[in-house]
């Protein structure tokens, strides 16, 4: 059986995360990965959400165009210096940024606009610095 689109997206934007390269002493935490973090661990996880497909093609021969965000997490311990989760988000945006194009078989994912540092979130052990991504994924269009 062939690989799904929706498979094809999400492998594509992990292995975005997994190209980043964080400051020594944060982890990258991906879905499925067994991970236990401490009140003092400095770590990013991420999660990838598919909104609604955008039809494009009166036919219904072609794919639609799908379309969602991936949001990351900068999980920064209490009591550390906030401005250096700050800096991690701010690289991590840099990483993610636009004009980012993603090609698999049959499909194209792109980061049209630039990723979005959320509101800080303060927790019992950390503050969460979110990094929303939002990206289109793009059928490929018959010759």
């Amino acid at each position: 059986m062939a690989d799904t689109v929706e498979m094809k997206i999400y492998q594509a934007l992990l292995i975005l995360c997994q190209e980043f390269v964080p400051p020594a002493g944060v982890t990258m935490v991906l879905p499925g990965v067994s991970f236990t973090p401490t009140a003092q661990s400095k770590f990013i996880s991420a999660e990838v959400h598919f909104n609604r497909s955008i039809e494009t093609d009166l036919s219904l021969e072609m794919d639609p165009i799908r379309q969602g965000f991936m949001r990351t997490n900068v999980m920064w311990p209490k009591g550390s210096a906030i401005v250096d989760g700050y800096n991690v988000a701010g690289q991590l945006r840099a990483h993610l940024r636009r004009g980012t194009k993603l090609y698999r078989v049959d499909t194209q994912i792109r980061i049209d606009e630039d990723p979005e540092i959320g509101v800080l979130v303060t927790g019992e052990t950390h503050h969460n610095i979110p990094v929303t991504t939002r990206w289109l994924c793009y059928p490929q269009v018959p010759a």
